[in-house]
């Protein structure tokens, strides 16, 4: 195993330093990192100097003395950019699940064609292993946004400083038209004498049908002449009543609604997560008890367990080749989960 730095090469009248990270060394970061974001020395996506100072330190404590807080800040860079591309194409997938054993997702052929075929670039993670996929979950997958909700540090000043526009949907409605004010109008002709029944001015009045009264009218029947005014007097009073029946339902209709829409969008959100545990958890248990995990899988699990002795690592291998009742048991539990397991299993034959 190559810790610390390698040999520099000069660049530009200066050296540049160089570190080769191994698996171990990976993991080793990213619990550190796990254990300053918890200590709270993580401000804003970016990690404080005493939180840089604490992982360097635990890394020279590791075995590692070379390593130095530039390489810190590099690796790191490198594996959320890794992390990043991963989860930004497969996290808005369906038909595709994390394999913890393979360290890899895994679909159906098809699945994988029709991804290839809008993505060619998408081919090279069938082959290609994640590692710490679930510790750089853990991590970072509280900060990643999706959808329209990631915003650029750019785009939030340009928010910020934009004019604030506010809407009221309820400000036309609360406007009704006044009656018109027909004495306040001075006309300068004096006015004419009010219309008798039997006068007709198609000016200023309107015909209407009469009631007929009793052996007064004529065959044909009388007509009335009513004057515009009131006819324009009574539209706008039914108008007016309209509008303000239809103001009153709006405003207690918008205070309803909105409780409602807040509830709903909390319960499809709940559904949702449900759902995505669901799934994972049902496509877990199907490969694990249909699946037989050949030798491969049972190493690349141990090494997942970061066990530091090389011969309890090989003891433990040779035992569960020999016990596959307990190699489909620990696949079914969390990977932080298998070591305690398998130090049962191991020293009492808890199969």
């Amino acid at each position: 195993m190559d810790r610390g730095k390698g040999p520099g090469t000069e660049s530009s009248g200066h050296m540049r330093e160089f570190c080769k990270w191994t698996e171990d060394m990976d993991a080793r970061l990213m619990h550190s990192m796990i254990e300053e974001n918890r200590l709270g020395n993580g401000v804003d996506g970016s990690w404080t100097t005493q939180a840089y100072n604490n992982m360097v330190q635990y890394l020279h404590n590791s075995g590692y003395v070379h390593v130095t807080k530039t390489n810190v800040k590099n690796r790191q860079k490198v594996l959320k950019d890794q992390w990043r591309e991963v989860h930004d194409l497969f996290g808005s997938l369906s038909g595709f699940a994390w394999n913890s054993i393979t360290m890899r997702f895994e679909a159906e052929e098809e699945v994988w064609a029709d991804l290839i075929q809008s993505r060619p670039t998408a081919s090279k993670w069938r082959v290609t292993s994640i590692r710490h996929y679930d510790l750089m979950m853990e991590l970072w997958a509280a900060d990643r946004a999706t959808g329209s909700g990631v915003r650029t540090a750019r785009q939030r000043r340009r928010q910020d400083n934009a004019p604030r526009v506010s809407v009221d949907l309820n400000e036309n409605i609360d406007y009704i038209p006044e009656q018109p004010d027909w004495t306040a109008y001075r006309d300068p002709i004096p006015p004419l004498p009010p219309p008798s029944i039997d006068e007709y001015s198609p000016r200023n009045t309107q015909s209407v049908p009469s009631v007929p009264s009793g052996g007064t009218s004529s065959s044909r029947g009388s007509k009335r002449k009513a004057p515009m005014v009131d006819v324009i007097e009574s539209h706008l009073e039914r108008m007016s009543t309209n509008l303000e029946g239809f103001t009153t339902a709006m405003n207690s209709s918008n205070v309803h609604f909105g409780v409602i829409s807040n509830a709903a969008v909390e319960q499809v959100a709940t559904m949702k997560e449900r759902n995505d545990i669901l799934r994972s958890q049902t496509e877990v248990f199907r490969r694990t008890q249909s699946y037989t995990f050949n030798e491969s899988d049972i190493y690349e699990m141990l090494c997942g367990m970061h066990i530091p002795d090389e011969s309890l690592l090989e003891q433990c291998y040779d035992f569960l080749c020999a016990n596959q009742s307990c190699v489909k048991r620990l696949m079914g539990l969390p990977p932080q989960k298998r070591w305690n397991k398998l130090c049962k299993m191991f020293s009492g034959g808890d199969c």
